[in-house]
This record gives structure tokens, C-alpha cells and sequence, in this order.
């Protein structure tokens, strides 16, 4: 069906149809195109955030020292009573000092998991969180530790307190 307009121009009325449903799928794919490359510069911006957090970690995280260090581990037992260990050592990380403690009477048992050592019993104490709603603590020269036994850094001079806590 084709209509005439003043001036002699005429058009095709199912001509104009097919137009409308071809723009909408040419602004289909601008959008979808423009969602995609929002996605895609979504995912190097995370991907640029892990590596930058991967190179500050391992700049600026924990580092061990090598060389004679003098350390002192405390433990403090459920009843309050603290003895202590001091230990020349050479070992870069905690679980290591701790092994050559055996000599003096310090003894420690745990569970392994893909984190390091869970400690569950010191110089024959248990303290499994499950079953006696206590744990043994870490801690740092008076703070609390932020890392496991397997993972802290033995620094020269340290104090390392294993402190039996129940849990609140």
C-alpha cells in the first residue's frame, strides 16, 4: 500500500514497520556492548587490586630474621600459673622455637590444617575449643598475636605467651 503525499513523495506504509524493530536491536546491542565493557573493566580493576594487595603483602608483611635471636615463650595455664622458656634460637618462625623447647619440659600438640597448627594442648593442658570451650592465645609482647605458630616471625628479644582462655 503506498500513500501520496503533496509534492509527489510517497513511501511504503509497511516500510516504516521494519525500521523500528532494527533500531531497537541496533540499541540492544549498543547496550549490551557498552554492559560488556563495563564487565570487562570491572574484572582488570579487580584483577590490578589482588596484584597490587599481592605486592604490598609481600613488601610490607611479616618477615622473619635470620641470625641468633634470644626469645622467651611464657605459658600461662588455666589455674593463672606461668612458666617460661628461654631459648636461643635460629629458627625463623614460632612452631620452629617451639620444637627446641622440647629439652626444657615445653610440650604442644595440635591439630594441622591448610593454615598452619591448630594448638590444642600445651605441656599436657588441653584446651579444644569444641569440647572444653577454651583455647590456647597467642600473644606478642602483651598483644594479641596476629598470626599462627606456623606463620609468626621470631624476632630477636620477643616475648611469645601461650595463654589458656576460655572462650566467652
Amino acid at each position: 500500500m503506498q500513500t501520496s503525499l503533496s509534492g509527489g513523495f510517497s513511501f511504503a506504509c509497511t516500510s516504516i514497520f521494519p525500521i523500528i524493530p532494527v533500531y531497537q536491536d541496533k540499541k540492544r546491542r549498543i547496550i549490551m556492548k557498552n554492559n560488556t565493557r563495563k564487565i570487562v573493566i570491572g574484572v582488570v580493576c579487580l584483577v590490578v587490586l589482588v596484584a597490587v594487595f599481592a605486592v604490598c603483602w609481600k613488601v610490607f608483611g611479616a618477615k622473619p630474621t635470620k641470625g641468633a635471636k634470644h626469645i622467651t615463650v611464657e605459658v600461662v595455664n588455666s589455674t593463672g600459673e606461668t612458666t617460661d622458656y628461654s631459648l636461643d634460637t635460629d629458627a625463623e618462625f614460632l612452631r620452629q622455637a617451639m620444637d627446641e623447647l622440647g629439652d626444657q619440659g615445653f610440650s604442644y600438640e595440635g591439630q594441622e590444617s591448610e593454615y598452619g597448627i591448630m594448638v590444642e594442648k600445651i605441656n599436657g593442658e588441653q584446651a579444644i575449643y569444641a569440647t572444653d570451650n577454651a583455647y590456647w592465645s597467642l600473644y606478642v609482647n602483651g598483644d594479641y598475636g596476629q598470626y599462627g605458630a606456623d606463620s609468626q616471625p621470631v624476632v630477636d628479644g620477643d616475648t611469645y605467651t601461650w595463654k589458656y582462655e576460655l572462650a566467652q
